[in-house]
């Protein structure tokens, strides 16, 4: 169950989301959510159905004969795609780093490039594959920003503006999903 719980709980911190918002989208309480995620609870298929709904992953059943091989085949996609997401964060970094230089008076793209450097020690391969597309987009706009002349660079503002505020909100999320945002003592 562990990695079920794990699988769930890294989906939806590449969302983005607080375990708040999945409790909304799901229709289940917070409470519920952290149970699940910390494997206090003995999930039925109907609630795993309706996180896989919310968190845009598809739940299939494996006949047990092919366990074994499918579980090889996942590690090792895991593994390729773990090198494959710190390399393509580093060169995400480095573009923007690059967009940094040549547009120093944006504060977006200077927030993007920090944002980054604070991510790259996060790209674990199962997060990061539920963040691709995104990234795609963000290399995109920052290639855009490094192509076109000044006068045009108006026109990706809104979109590197709302990455910014995106990996923020990510680097937060994953900062706390790392160390608690309280504690109480045994005694509370």
């Amino acid at each position: 169950m562990g990695s079920l719980t794990e699988g769930i709980r890294q989906a939806r911190l590449a969302k983005g989301c607080s375990q708040r918002d999945l409790s909304a989208r799901a229709r289940l309480t917070q409470a519920q959510i952290s149970r699940i995620e910390n494997g206090e609870v003995d999930t039925q298929v109907s609630t795993l159905i309706e996180l896989a709904r919310s968190l845009d992953l598809a739940l299939q059943l494996v006949l047990r004969t092919a366990l074994v091989s499918v579980e090889a085949a996942i590690r090792s996609a895991e593994e390729r795609s773990g090198e494959r997401s710190s390399e393509t964060l580093a060169a995400l970094r480095r573009l923007a780093e690059q967009a940094e230089k040549a547009a120093p008076e944006r504060e977006d793209i200077a927030s993007i490039a920090s944002t980054l450097r604070d991510l790259e020690p996060h790209a674990s391969a199962f997060l990061w594959r539920f963040l691709i597309a995104d990234m795609e987009r963000l290399k995109t706009n920052l290639e855009g920003l490094l192509t076109y002349p000044p006068a045009s660079r108006p026109s990706r503002a809104k979109s590197l503006r709302d990455a910014a505020a995106w990996l923020k909100q990510l680097r937060s999320t994953l900062m706390h999903a790392e160390r608690p945002a309280y504690s109480l003592d045994d005694e509370d």
